[in-house]
């Protein structure tokens, strides 16, 4: 059985680069989580053959089309406060 403590929610805080105010509660919900799977663990699953997709169908895919180009550009520029010419200006992207 797996214990939810300060050392693992923060472990797990820094890897998905988060901050938490209600430490408390994130503990509780990670353990009801896992006590669940400690619940599933229990069923016999000796006679059940694996699924590895819950659909049993092939997937329905559209015939290929070419690639189409936008007439209507102009119309799309407009839509936007700031651009110059057929560009639009947005807001930078930092790292």
């Amino acid at each position: 059985m797996i214990r939810i403590d300060d050392k693992l929610v923060e472990h797990l805080c820094k890897l998905a680069r988060i901050s938490v105010a209600d430490w408390d509660r994130l503990k509780s919900d990670l353990q009801k989580i896992i006590d669940y799977f400690d619940i599933l663990n229990e069923v016999d699953t000796t006679d059940v053959e694996p699924m590895y997709t819950p659909v049993e169908g092939t997937a329905c895919l559209r015939e290929a089309q070419s690639p189409k180009t936008a007439d209507e550009v102009e119309e799309i520029v407009k839509n936007f406060p700031e651009r110059q010419e057929r560009f639009i200006k947005i807001p930078g992207i930092y790292g």
